[in-house]
């Protein structure tokens, strides 16, 4: 039974939603009614429809996710622009953009030898070139060939490990969280931090209010300031019909000192480390970053913390200028963000690239596959190509209408010939993607339209470093012992699933 705290949570949400949904339903009611009586004004939405809808077609998107707005329009125009502009077009206001940009527009491509990085990857013909350019023509952050990479297979292991970092800290930490919930979890970092804050060290601690809002009280941020922590809330979710609601920060980092960083999939709460097991047992993995490769995660970092308000930070105050150099492949930790903020959807873009290069075999492991047809058919031409294809997907679904989605997708990639795996033990919850023993990904992006074009996410692409041997002999391991081979049967749909499917398929690229 859940306790009267995490109700009491959870309704705080439920006031909050209801509210903006009856601020929309008003607003479209007045509007109806204006219409009614005023024939002008009829005409006037009438031509408001036409041009939005004209407007939607030539947006540069695919037509997976212009198809549901034209639908909504079509069926019921006055509601399909009160609905668009309501929570369909993302906007940051110049100020906002401005400080989001400047990581992008600053280059320092001399500093970080990048001529010289370049060079020597094209000496080496590696098949991880093609994404890691991508990236840095994208977001313009740089690529590090003297850092090292730890992975991290599990939460366990993540907390362990992040724990033990913060206790090490001199001068600050960045922590960056989706969900944060009271539990072991929380406490254990809360403890480290409060001994850090003994010794003078500052903590810059942000997570997002709606990922967190049934998780954490709403003056959980009045708390941590209370002990001395400058933490913030990323977009405070208010009653107040707004676009932004459904942009959220999706991104987990942490940073100690500018040496040391994390970015994981992992948030902080009990279920990542087991000590709940609401969908049986989490599955979740992490990289550990040490070396000059920490400054993304810090340009990252102050990126999205100078989008709420208050104080704001400079990078030149948080990069160090004193790293321990290691030889250790390559190493580009980058972020993304919804369209427009961000033109290129970067994520789906370094794994379409990483899917079409992999030769020999490409292993992926994903909570949700709910993509267009650019992910699905990449897929289906790798096992065209020889490639040997593997999937591995949850056996207990955290949000079974979602799930029904993506077990239709992977039935359908099954008969294509790609092999699709079950978590047996529970639910898997862990972004990886694992191409020929050379290119790895990992990080907090989904297969989905939410990650792909709704929420800031994060990842690390790796090349040729150590950990990709020990990704690699993490998923021998779970192909081994801890997954079994969905059959087609299996990923069937029952009746009752199928309607479920339908409407999920139509208004997914709109959540």
């Amino acid at each position: 039974m859940k306790s009267k705290k995490t109700l009491l949570f959870a309704s705080r949400f439920v006031i909050i939603f209801l509210a903006i949904i009856l601020q929309v339903a008003s607003i479209w009611v007045l509007f109806a009614m204006l219409g009614v009586k005023y024939v002008w004004v009829d005409a006037l939405f009438k031509i408001a429809g036409a041009v939005l809808f004209f407007s939607i077609i030539n947006k540069d998107k695919p037509a997976v996710y212009k198809l549901p707005w034209v639908i909504v329009i079509l069926l019921a125009p006055l509601m399909g622009i009160v609905i668009y502009y309501t929570f369909g077009n993302v906007k940051l206001s110049k100020k906002q953009m401005r400080k989001f940009r400047r990581i992008y527009d600053e280059k320092h491509d001399e500093y970080y030898k990048q001529s010289e990085i370049f060079s020597q990857m094209e000496k080496d013909g590696l098949m991880g070139a093609g994404a890691i350019k991508y990236v840095k023509s994208t977001t313009s952050l740089p690529v590090f060939n003297n850092s090292k990479t730890t992975y991290l297979p599990s939460g366990e292991t993540f907390f362990e490990s992040l724990c033990e970092e913060l206790l090490k800290a001199e001068k600050y930490i960045f922590l960056e969280y989706f969900i944060v919930e009271e539990g072991q979890m929380l406490d254990g970092v809360l403890k480290a931090l409060e001994d850090r804050i003994n010794h003078g060290v500052k903590i810059y601690f942000m997570y997002d209010d709606v990922g967190s809002i049934a998780k954490v009280e709403s003056k959980f941020d009045k708390k941590l300031r209370a002990k001395g922590i400058n933490a913030r809330k990323f977009f405070k979710f208010v009653p107040i019909a707004s676009v932004i609601h459904n942009n959220r920060d999706h991104r987990k980092i942490a940073v100690i000192d500018g040496k040391v960083g994390f970015m994981s999939g992992a948030n902080i709460a009990d279920e990542y480390i087991n000590v709940k097991k609401p969908f049986g047992r989490w599955l979740d993995n992490a990289i550990k970053i040490e070396g000059q490769a920490t400054d993304n995660l810090v340009k990252l970092f102050i990126q999205l913390y100078n989008l709420t308000g208050g104080e704001t930070l400079k990078e030149e105050d948080f990069i160090s200028v004193e790293h321990t150099n290691f030889s250790d492949g390559y190493v580009l930790p980058f972020g993304d963000s919804p369209s427009p903020i961000d033109k290129d959807r970067i994520a789906e873009g370094v794994y379409l690239d990483v899917i079409s290069r992999a030769q020999k075999y490409l292993y992926i492991t994903t909570p949700y596959l709910i993509v267009d047809t650019n992910i699905l058919d990449a897929l289906k031409h790798a096992v065209k190509r020889g490639v040997d294809v593997r999937i591995i997907i949850p056996k207990i679904p955290d949000k079974k209408a979602v799930y029904s989605l993506t077990k239709s997708e992977c039935r359908n990639l099954k008969k294509e010939g790609v092999r699709i795996y079950a978590y047996k033990d529970g639910f898997i919850h862990s972004k990886t993607v694992l191409a020929d023993g050379e290119i790895a990904i990992v990080g907090t992006a989904n297969f989905d339209f939410r990650s792909f074009v709704h929420h800031f996410e994060c990842a690390t692409l790796l090349c040729k470093t150590s950990s990709i041997n020990d990704i690699y002999e993490d998923f021998l391991r779970l192909f081994d012992r801890e997954t079994v081979e969905f059959t087609e049967r299996e990923l069937t749909l029952k009746w009752y699933e199928r309607p479920i499917k339908a409407i999920i398929n139509i208004i997914a690229p709109l959540m």
